[in-house]
């Protein structure tokens, strides 16, 4: 579950693995988006994703947020968002709360 309430396309749970909430928030399109779920899923940490297309409220709360210069994809790992973030930041964030990819 997202923190607005809609049931993301797809939830996937690693067991025995220290876990964090992460959301994905993106398009099916965008290489960035598709390259960092597909991290995750080698690495076996769950996550949700909301494809922003089928869900365009949810886009225009994003875009609310940034001040109308969403960027995708947004990331949000427990607390922390992240617009448009590389591998890397992603990588930085979940190794902070103990989580290694």
């Amino acid at each position: 579950m997202t923190i607005w309430d809609i049931t993301p396309a797809r939830t996937m749970v690693a067991p025995r693995m220290r876990t964090v909430p992460v959301a994905i928030y993106g398009h099916r399109w965008c290489g960035i988006t598709q390259l960092i779920r597909r991290a995750l899923d080698r690495a076996g940490i769950g996550y949700d994703y909301v494809d922003l297309e089928e869900h365009p409220s949810v886009y225009s709360r994003l875009e609310a947020l940034t001040s109308g210069r969403l960027r995708t994809p947004v990331v949000h790992i427990d607390g922390e968002w992240l617009m448009e973030p590389s591998l890397r930041q992603v990588q930085a964030v979940l190794a902070r709360h103990g989580v290694r990819l």
